[in-house]
């Protein structure tokens, strides 16, 4: 079955199983995620590029 069918599941009824690595918000149980050395990153464009700018240098290529 298609996860958008459904939606995510009510946070109030979820077990929070972790934080994120960029933000530290909360992870939930069934929420999708990015694992990085066990830890979590959410599966959202500011998470995954505040992740990466905090071991990357951003700049223009040529």
């Amino acid at each position: 079955m298609d996860r958008f069918s459904q939606g995510l599941a009510d946070p109030q009824e979820t077990h929070v199983v972790g934080e994120c690595l960029s933000c530290g918000g909360e992870v939930y149980e069934g929420e999708e995620v990015w694992e990085v050395e066990g830890e979590y990153l959410h599966d959202g464009y500011d998470c995954i590029r505040g992740y990466i700018a905090d071991f990357a240098t951003q700049k223009v290529a040529g």
